[in-house]
């Protein structure tokens, strides 16, 4: 199962950009991820940085903001959408849902087959209607995909086929087709915010939890959930 994150930019702080460029001001944009420099997508953010100072050609500063500082990637693309706060981040899908039906289908669990399948789908621009959609709607530009790494669930007692699954209670994001998607293998799929996964495992409100494994990492999931 591969999940899908969106790199996003809001488009009030491209405008900006270019209103700043006709002076050569300095401008600066903030930037918002969850998780610290150890993690895939602190990496690629600050990648980003590099490539638009390399290619912008004019003054510009990055902030980011790391380790949940500034909230959950909904909170992010909540900012994005109202011009403040953030600039540019990773989010998922889901979080787009509210400008674009069609937003959270790219992070449907096993509609790509592999990573050969996913990039196909990029180079083809199939994708586009919905960046579109969401750059009117919403005021932000979708300008680039992560993510893509298989997806684990672990739990807090060990399981050894679906059927000793069957009832678990397992921590989905907010996004209806992943608790259609847990709830058809027999799962209690449960809402809960990303930040507080660990606890409720600890605390036994959840059984499971699911991630990519450098979240299982950086979170420390496994302490709670060693059943990968």
């Amino acid at each position: 199962m591969i999940r899908r994150q969106v790199l996003a930019l809001a488009a009030a702080a491209l405008t900006a950009g270019l209103a700043a460029s006709a002076t050569a001001q300095t401008i600066t944009l903030h930037g918002a991820v969850q998780f610290n420099d150890d993690h895939a997508f602190n990496k690629s953010l600050l990648r980003f940085e590099e490539l638009v100072r390399k290619y912008y050609g004019k003054p510009v500063n990055f902030v980011l903001h790391k380790n949940s500082e500034l909230g959950l990637e909904k909170d992010y693309f909540a900012y994005m959408n109202q011009g403040k706060a953030v600039d540019y981040g990773i989010v998922s899908p889901a979080h787009m849902s509210t400008f674009s039906k069609a937003a959270p289908f790219i992070d449907a669990p096993f509609l790509f087959r592999d990573l050969a399948h996913w990039n196909k789908v990029l180079d083809a621009d199939l994708l586009k209607p919905i960046a579109d959609e969401i750059a009117q709607k919403a005021d932000v530009m979708l300008i680039g995909y992560a993510g893509g790494g298989t997806r684990n669930i672990f739990v807090n007692k060990p399981v050894r086929n679906l059927a000793e699954m069957k009832n678990l209670k397992v921590r989905v994001q907010g996004a209806p087709i992943w608790s259609r998607t847990f709830a058809a293998i027999g799962m209690s799929p449960t809402v809960i915010a990303y930040n507080e996964v660990y606890n409720a495992i600890q605390n036994g409100v959840i059984s499971a939890g699911e991630n990519e494994a450098a979240g299982v990492e950086s979170m420390k999931f496994y302490e709670v959930g060693p059943n990968l």
